[in-house]
């Protein structure tokens, strides 16, 4: 690799002799769009607070490369916004200039088997490239490379978001049979005149006999990194302003409705600096956030310094699925892998497993899948999930990820009454599924969601409460009722599931209106909101979440409910909870927090014993 520090580089650094900088972030691919953008980032940084984002710069934002991309397609009122909607505008693309030297790639699918074959798309402004790649997971082990790979510049359509980038196949190469299954990065890396450019491709690896030699199975959450990679500017948040596209007052409306596989993963999902910080966050003293101080958001100040995507924070291998695969490859578990999207050609892949996890950002689920998990479990299979945020359901077609979200009266199944519940919107939209996640999860994402960011939570514990500390989840872990679990991570945050529930002396009982099974066992909870909190005397684009009580309509109106006040005060507060489910000859077990997995990776005791102790039980 590069001769900067990536997590988990340590092995890969001994096995090639290559040496790192420890805590060193690669400035060579801060391709931001436009060189204006290193303006907005400017701008954006005394906005946020000039020493701390200098301190986070790690070696600062006018020290990167940043190519002079496309600057005709740079608003020109970009200027005269302020920061949080600058950041809306800047994206990665390629550029038509020969005399920046770049290199983008992707494979043809987002997983395969041993003996398949990969087809590799390369776009690049050099002559050559190479590629080597990596298996990442207990160790970061090198496991093929090809060199003097013949590269070629192609045109780039502006909607490459939803069409593709349509780049021909540049190279291609088969699977061996004794590649372990896995998570692999393919280090595309192109060089002139001593300077070294390197971009990330990504592919899942199943097993050759999924379940014959592992008793785990863990579903990586592709389908979330497909909602939020922003790679040509478009995502299901965002669609560029040459198409429409526009700040947080357009978030309900201005987003791509299909993401196309056939495009580079944004800066930051795969590999991430030594450093990246999570999108939560906690104040080791009150002092840290006094009375008076505005939301703050370190992450996306970071993000903003370093020239990573905009939606790094929320999703991607880097950012949550690579924190349990190594922590677990590591503690000695043989676990193998999928993509989300293999259920639909493989409704049987977990026949043959015992457990069947999901971690960090889950929040976009295909029907196949889900359907998967519920025959799995009712059977007698055991489903474990350390994750946050359930809520919409997707369609896979013809490579594209299909979610139509708050428009979803646009999907085309949506005509159809005997379709709907197939539309790919709320999982618990009343007149469309109308199938809340609790009933396969034991936890809904409506009653969540936001905590330890901006205006939600600011000043919480950043751990859960612990109310059922005999339960067995809790048994090697000595909690005592009361105790605040995960606060020194933190684990709560930045999105969480919850459930609506009751006290009775002292203990959580779900109240059932949610959907929720009246035996689900509540363990531990952790107050969220909706959205943030807006009244505290700071101007709206202080805000990047927005008002709970927005969001509170939202859930009002998909849920078929009147919008009174009594309703909609019932959903601006919400919850994060540790949960427990009977479901058939099975069993559900579920920490509804993105950031369970940091804990592992921080080593930190409680979370590592009660991660090991549902493994172990749930595969004995």
């Amino acid at each position: 690799m590069s001769d900067k520090k990536y997590e988990n580089e340590n092995e890969a650094a001994e096995d090639t002799g290559q040496e790192t900088e420890a805590g060193a972030v690669d400035s060579g691919r801060r391709s931001v769009l436009k060189s204006a953008a290193g303006v907005s980032a400017l701008g954006a940084l005394g906005a946020l607070g000039a020493e701390t984002a200098k301190a986070q710069q790690k070696g600062g934002l006018t020290d990167a490369i940043v190519s002079p991309l496309q600057r005709d397609r740079f608003p020109p009122s970009q200027g005269a916004r302020n920061w949080l909607t600058n950041a809306a505008y800047w994206y990665e693309f390629p550029s038509n200039d020969p005399d920046d030297l770049e290199v983008w790639g992707y494979t043809d699918k987002l997983s395969y088997a041993p003996g398949d074959e990969v087809a590799l798309h390369v776009n690049t402004t050099a002559d050559n490239y190479e590629i080597e790649i990596y298996r990442d997971g207990a160790e970061l082990v090198s496991v093929h490379t090809a060199k003097s790979l013949k590269g070629a510049y192609h045109e780039t359509p502006i909607d490459c978001y939803e069409k593709g980038c349509g780049w021909p196949v540049s190279h291609r190469f088969t699977i061996p049979n004794d590649w372990k299954s896995g998570s692999y990065i393919i280090v595309l890396r192109v060089e002139r005149d001593g300077q070294v450019i390197e971009q990330d491709a990504w592919f899942a690896l199943r097993a050759k006999r999924p379940g014959a030699d592992a008793d785990i199975l863990f579903v990586l959450s592709t389908a979330t990194w497909l909602a939020y990679t922003d790679f040509g500017g478009g995502s299901a948040y965002r669609i560029p302003p040459e198409k429409g596209g526009g700040g947080m007052e357009s978030r309900d409306t201005a987003y791509a409705t299909r993401q196309r596989i056939h495009r580079p993963w944004a800066r930051g999902f795969i590999r991430q600096p030594v450093g990246t910080p999570s999108w939560a966050w906690k104040p080791r003293r009150y002092e840290d956030f006094p009375i008076g101080s505005p939301p703050r958001y370190p992450s996306t100040e970071y993000y903003l310094a370093n020239g990573l995507s905009f939606k790094n924070m929320l999703a991607g291998w880097a950012n949550y699925d690579a924190h349990f695969a190594r922590w677990a490859e590591r503690e000695g578990y043989t676990i193998e892998y999928a993509s989300q999207f293999d259920f639909i050609d493989l409704p049987d892949l977990l026949d043959n497993y015992k457990l069947v996890v999901a971690v960090g950002h889950d929040e976009y689920v295909p029907p196949e899948q889900r359907n998967a998990f519920d025959k799995f479990v009712e059977a007698g299979g055991k489903l474990a999930r350390f994750a946050g945020n359930l809520n919409w359901q997707v369609r896979f077609e013809d490579n594209a990820q299909i979610c139509y979200k708050h428009q979803h009266e646009k999907d085309p199944v949506w005509a159809d009454p005997s379709k709907r519940h197939l539309a790919s919107t709320w999982w618990h939209q009343h007149d469309g599924a109308n199938n809340p996640p609790v009933t396969t999860w034991g936890v809904n994402g409506h009653k969540g969601v936001y905590a330890m960011v901006g205006g939600a939570t600011p000043r919480g514990a950043g751990g859960f409460t612990v109310y059922r500390n005999k339960h067995w989840a809790f048994a090697d872990a000595d909690l005592y009722y009361g105790d605040i679990l995960g606060g020194s991570v933190p684990v709560i945050g930045s999105e969480v599931d919850g459930v609506e529930y009751t006290f009775r002396y002292g203990l959580p009982y779900p109240t059932g209106e949610d959907g929720a099974p009246m035996d689900l066992e509540i363990l531990a909870l952790a107050p969220a909101t909706a959205g943030e909190e807006t009244d505290h005397g700071h101007p709206p684009e202080a805000h990047f979440i927005g008002p709970s009580e927005r969001d509170a309509v939202q859930y009002v109106d998909t849920l078929g409910l009147e919008q009174t006040p009594e309703n909609l005060d019932k959903f601006v507060r919400g919850c994060a909870a540790i949960t427990n489910m009977k479901k058939g000859k099975g069993e559900v077990f579920c920490i509804c927090t993105l950031q369970w997995v940091l804990g592992l990776t921080q080593r930190e005791p409680f979370v590592e014993a009660i991660t090991r102790t549902v493994l172990n039980r749930y595969t004995a």
